[in-house]
């Protein structure tokens, strides 16, 4: 049986995963060519991993946020990532870089988890209901504190 972090780290190694070759190396610091150049990319892959928690109510102590609210918090644990794992997940050789984009995946995974709570929605995702913002109400409400965005 899978267990929750395995479940938020399979989130993570997925938007890894998934990522085009170009944005791996812009966010390992290479070039077409693998030579070393200036990172980028952040921010865009930040928020591509936050928006992985949109069917989730996500916990900060007592207040309830919603992905866009740890966007921040993910582009300084993606800063975190060593420059060498990074590069190691644009290897020629897959398994090498599986293996980097797995322990990554760790990585930031864990940080979330030292950070926040994490609750599955009763409804899946935001287009389940029409009007997500009262959905998350009625689960939440304001028992656990102000919700904001």
């Amino acid at each position: 049986m899978r267990k929750f972090e395995d479940e938020i780290e399979g989130l993570v190694a997925v938007d890894l995963a998934v990522l085009k070759p170009y944005q791996k190396r812009a966010y390992a610091g290479l070039d077409q060519y693998r030579r070393p150049i200036e990172v980028r990319g952040v921010q865009e892959l930040a928020q591509s991993i936050a928006e992985s928690f949109g069917a989730y109510a996500i916990f900060d102590v007592e207040t309830v946020l919603r992905y866009p609210a740890i966007t921040p918090f993910v582009t300084q644990t993606l800063y975190s990532v060593p420059i060498e794992l990074r590069r190691a997940a644009c290897d020629r050789d897959r398994m090498k870089a599986e293996r980097a984009r797995n322990e990554m995946a760790r990585m930031i995974s864990e940080a979330l988890l030292r950070k926040f709570h994490f609750e599955r929605l009763k409804h899946v995702g935001t287009s389940c209901h029409e009007n997500w913002n009262e959905a998350f109400a009625q689960q939440f409400g304001s028992r656990r504190g102000e919700s904001r965005k």
